[in-house]
């Protein structure tokens, strides 16, 4: 389908392709040059600018033809040249969430599952499979290894290549991906309490600088500080380096 056209109320460009299984949410706005095909469902008042692609097959090997798709919820921007590849599986599905910031040329692998409130700057580079948890913050250029996860409002700093779990509310940056500490900057931004972030702070040092193996140190952190304030951000800092599958990045700073 070529726009210029209300799709459920949305603004097309002329040049855009939409297919005929995509359904378009209230108010969305697609960008001149777009291509968006397959089983894609876009939410309300998204913004997809020029030459952004959409739900075209994963860079996958195994992936055969089989019925999957892309989803995406609410008040999303994708910039200039931004690429969503539809996931492998049948039935499976490439998952944004609401109120996501993703700038120029950055590209979202099949499976990935990207949450809320999250920003990708120019060029980062997501694989399969990789999750991003609400209010990550990833610099220009990250590349993320296929099934790696980024933790709630851990921020991720620019040209870094990650290879391991980045925990929630951590700052992170080089390559390899090493650990620096708290993102301090992005929990006050959140709304986060001294009090909550005093506890993550106490968190942050058992698990960096006790020098306790992982198992000890979330022990310690579960006695220690899980009762106290910051109890649900600290319960969700467990149980994230509890269920990672590719290992928690423990490497700090020189």
């Amino acid at each position: 389908m070529h726009g210029n056209s209300d799709r459920c109320g949305a603004l097309i460009h002329p040049s855009a392709l939409i297919g005929k299984e995509v359904i378009l949410g209230q108010g969305c706005e697609v960008g001149p040059f777009c291509r968006i095909e397959g089983r894609v469902q876009i939410g309300a008042n998204c913004r997809i600018g020029t030459g952004v692609v959409i739900g075209t097959p994963p860079a996958d090997k195994k992936y055969q033809g089989e019925g999957s798709g892309v989803l995406i919820g609410n008040n999303n921007i994708f910039f200039e040249f931004v690429t969503v590849h539809r996931a492998t599986g049948h039935n499976e599905m490439t998952v944004i969430g609401d109120g996501n910031y993703i700038m120029a040329y950055v590209h979202i692998g099949h499976n990935c599952r990207i949450g809320n409130s999250v920003t990708l700057t120019n060029g980062v580079q997501l694989a399969g499979h990789t999750e991003v948890e609400d209010g990550a913050n990833l610099g220009g250029l990250v590349g993320v290894h296929q099934f790696c996860r980024i933790g709630t409002l851990a921020m991720i700093g620019a040209h870094s290549y990650v290879n391991k779990d980045i925990p929630p509310f951590s700052l992170a940056a080089g390559n390899p991906c090493r650990v620096y500490g708290l993102n301090i900057v992005g929990l006050e931004r959140a709304g986060f309490s001294s009090e909550k972030i005093l506890a993550l702070k106490d968190a942050f040092r058992i698990l960096y600088r006790s020098g306790l193996p992982l198992i000890q140190a979330l022990k310690r952190i579960e006695q220690d500080l899980a009762g106290g304030p910051g109890r649900e951000e600290i319960n969700r800092l467990l149980e994230f380096c509890t269920n990672s599958r590719r290992g928690i990045e423990l490497r700090t700073e020189v």
